[in-house]
């Protein structure tokens, strides 16, 4: 008898296994019996939701790459073809062409950047840097941009505004956050860079958040599909960059907003003061 109530559970959880690595979907296993096959039940039963809720994330992931990959290729072509039959303006065509095929290459760099932060070849620097610089460095970049769209772009600091961290990647986190804002922020209004020591936000004075999307303002694609598309700026990936980004330089990233006024997305770094206890780790 002991066997059996033993060996049953047993191969039930084998069974279980096997369907998992099919990529199948196990039922839950029953949770009784002795203390330790409740626990081996409990433990499976939430290591198979994980699974199943990480291979729901991935399709949707694919499908949505498939779209946006499909979008820009889509315009291309038919701009292309429209141009060789001689029914569209050529100067409206070439420059159609042109903006759909850099928003094509930034979406594969991005893809291509995500991939290599899953991988031990991604790297970060963590050395004493000036975020003051980074924001006018950004800030130079978009300002011709900003204008375009008829939106002011700013950027403050009251002082030196040190951070330990990559001086390069937060260059590319910024620019993500500023093509965000830009994407959403209506001629008229403002983007702003705010440089403190520890500390670099951007600010904006687009439709806001939603207190329900706030938590999921990192997914990839999720805003992008929500706001802005009518502006060619950003990827939808920006801002899952970010956050690896900020992460893989020991800080964090978070987003405020006050719906209808103002959105703020806010980069968290390490001070200089720790650089000894890091290079130790």
């Amino acid at each position: 008898f002991l066997a059996r109530a033993i060996s049953r559970p047993v191969r039930r959880v084998a069974e279980a296994a096997r369907m998992l690595v099919e990529e199948e979907s196990p039922p839950p296993l029953p949770v009784e019996g002795a203390r330790e096959l409740v626990l081996l039940a409990e433990s499976f039963n939430e290591t198979a939701a994980q699974l199943a809720r990480a291979r729901a994330a991935e399709r949707q992931f694919l499908l949505s790459v498939s779209h946006e990959l499909k979008t820009p290729l889509t315009a291309i072509r038919g701009y292309a073809e429209g141009l060789s039959e001689g029914v569209l303006d050529s100067d409206e065509a070439a420059e159609t062409i042109r903006r759909e095929a850099a928003r094509l290459e930034r979406l594969v760099r991005d893809l291509l950047d995500l991939a290599r932060m899953n991988k031990s070849e991604f790297s970060v620097q963590r050395v004493s840097i000036e975020l003051g610089e980074v924001a006018q460095e950004v800030a130079q970049r978009y300002d011709g941009q900003a204008q375009g769209f008829g939106v002011e772009l700013l950027v403050s600091s009251d002082g030196p505004a040190p951070a330990l961290g990559d001086a390069d990647r937060m260059v590319q986190a910024v620019s993500n956050l500023v093509e965000n804002a830009l994407r959403v922020t209506p001629p008229g209004g403002s983007v702003r860079i705010v440089a403190a020591p520890g500390t670099i936000a951007v600010e904006d004075t687009g439709p806001g958040l939603q207190a329900e999307e706030l938590p999921r303002a990192f997914e990839r694609f999720y805003l992008y599909s929500r706001y802005g598309r009518e502006r060619p700026v950003g990827t939808g990936l920006g801002l899952a960059i970010v956050k690896q980004l900020a992460e893989g330089m020991g800080g964090s990233v978070e987003a405020s907003s006050e719906p209808g006024r103002l959105t703020r997305f806010v980069v968290r770094l390490p001070a200089p003061s720790v650089v000894p206890q890091l290079a130790r780790a």
